[in-house]
């Protein structure tokens, strides 16, 4: 019995939901995924899902035994890949965790391109906007926006760019709306936020070095960048967004900057990972190559 075998083919069924998904992904007959989530069960004495004709679902052991399997099969991964040194090839699995909106609008070309680039080597991307902890999660690279907290004193933080917050609104909205000239004017305008920017309610402008703090009351917050920018073109009202995310609908007139005189602060683009004395080849390259990717 390889016990190995057995754990990913469970969480390969837990993850596909299904044991025919898994048999997929696996490359293997959906019998033998069966056998061997229920030869795991088998082992540790306890059942980890329960079966019926429509659907699976987890057993409060299954929950549990997934969040830490998991996490550890990635480690292991991880560590095979660090072992399994060679200077010219990268290989193995890298496991990056990223924020929805930038992957979306500014990230994905680079990953395919990088894929395309290294064969050998399987991206496991998880898009999520809340994790700072990286190594809780088992993630070789996590890449983080804005300020950061950082709950692991072992994590290196490497500046990849930086992108300029813009405040914007779609045409329509600012034809049918009272003038927007100067940041307290926001008071007479509907604000969209995303909490994502981590802006805490509190929109802070500079001219000429002075700053200038403007408390808004958002009537709608969602944490999603194309969400936000939806709204906006739905004429719903102001929003801050991160210039390089609007882009597109700005060469389109989509969308209109205004309160261009004032600057807004910028927000960094960092990618994190830990800090250890061999830190796997596949980590560096991707590492240097994005940070090469957004040099203009």
């Amino acid at each position: 019995m390889n016990l190995i075998t057995l754990i990913k083919s469970f969480i390969c069924t837990v993850e596909e939901g299904s044991f025919t998904g898994a048999s997929k992904k696996l490359e293997v007959s959906k019998s033998l995924v069966s056998r061997n989530v229920r030869d795991l069960e088998t082992y540790l004495g306890t059942r980890l899902m329960n079966r019926s004709t429509k659907a699976l679902s987890l057993t409060d052991a299954g929950h549990q035994y997934y969040q830490e399997a998991h996490v550890l099969i990635l480690q292991l991964e991880a560590l095979n890949d660090t072992m399994r040194f060679d200077s010219n090839e990268i290989s193995g699995t890298l496991n990056v965790l990223a924020p929805n909106g930038l992957t979306e609008i500014l990230l994905m070309p680079f990953i395919c391109g990088f894929s395309d680039k290294y064969p050998e080597l399987r991206v496991n991307l998880l898009l999520d906007d809340g994790l700072d902890d990286i190594s809780s999660q088992g993630y070789d690279v996590a890449i983080r926006s804005g300020r950061l907290v950082r709950q692991d004193s072992d994590l290196i933080a490497t500046k990849i760019t930086e992108n300029r917050n813009i405040i914007c609104a779609s045409p329509q909205y600012l034809e049918a709306s009272s003038s927007l000239l100067q940041p307290r004017d926001l008071h007479s305008h509907r604000i969209i936020e995303d909490p994502n920017l981590k802006n805490y309610k509190v929109w802070r402008f500079n001219k000429a070095g002075k700053e200038l703090d403007v408390q808004v009351s958002p009537s709608l917050s969602v944490n999603s960048v194309q969400a936000v920018k939806t709204a906006l073109k739905q004429n719903y009202g102001v929003a801050m967004l991160p210039r390089a995310l609007a882009e597109d609908e700005l060469c389109k007139g989509e969308l209109i900057e205004v309160l261009k005189d004032y600057q807004l602060p910028t927000r960094t683009v960092y990618a994190l990972y830990r800090a250890r004395s061999n830190t796997p080849r596949k980590v560096k390259v991707f590492i240097e190559e994005l940070k090469a990717y957004f040099v203009p």
